[in-house]
């Protein structure tokens, strides 16, 4: 019997995240921590914040403590779970662009979520219309290239990767998109603060954060 065929992508954002909930995979996680951070590295409060994927509603809230915050969920299933005013979130899918907003961001937080874009590189290109002049991105990849991954390689299997990912991108490769799609790379960080994670980050870091913005 021939083996079943990798499906990637989520076909159903509302399911994704009720079996997330269910599973207990919706929790506060240092990543939340890392990128309310970075955040405060690129914009003094009370700037204005996008949280485009708003997700499990940690980052947001987080956010929202300090900051004039907007977000973007798919997923009327998770905003409908949030136990914090959702009336600055708009559901949509940014694989068909930006909602409108009447504002400008001096942040945006792109975490975990060009690797379920069609095209992050469009993305990129039209978050440039939502910055202020000094706006930057504040984006948080999963390191595919993170030792135990390519063990994983080493021994002929394939790492354990959410299939949620429509595309696998190596943080070399995903500062080549950032770089084609206009923007320099300000500052690149791993999520854990472990020695070996800052200085090999695209080994030892299993998460790795980025502050770019525009050239």
């Amino acid at each position: 019997m021939a083996d079943t065929p990798r499906v990637f992508g989520v076909s159903d954002a509302d399911r994704y995240w009720s079996d997330r909930e269910a599973v207990g995979r919706t929790s506060l996680k240092r990543v939340h921590h890392f990128i309310r951070a970075l955040v405060g590295r690129c914009a003094a409060p009370p700037a204005n914040v996008l949280v485009c994927g708003v997700g499990d509603g940690h980052e947001y809230r987080l956010c929202a403590e300090s900051y004039d915050t907007w977000g973007v969920e798919i997923s009327r299933y998770a905003i409908d779970q949030y136990e914090f005013e959702t009336g600055r979130i708009a559901q949509a899918d940014l694989n068909e662009g930006f909602p409108v907003f009447d504002v400008r961001f001096d942040a945006i937080t792109v975490s975990m979520v060009l690797h379920w874009l069609d095209d992050p590189g469009l993305f990129l290109r039209q978050a440039k219309a939502l910055l202020t002049e000094s706006g930057k991105l504040v984006v948080i990849i999963p390191n595919i290239t993170h030792y135990r991954h390519r063990l994983k390689f080493l021994l002929g299997h394939f790492p354990p990767i959410s299939l949620s990912h429509k595309n696998f991108q190596t943080p070399h490769e995903v500062e080549g998109v950032f770089e084609q799609s206009g923007y320099r790379v300000l500052e690149r960080a791993p999520s854990k603060p472990s020695l070996k994670a800052r200085l090999w980050p695209t080994v030892f870091a299993t998460d790795i954060g980025y502050v770019i913005e525009p050239k």
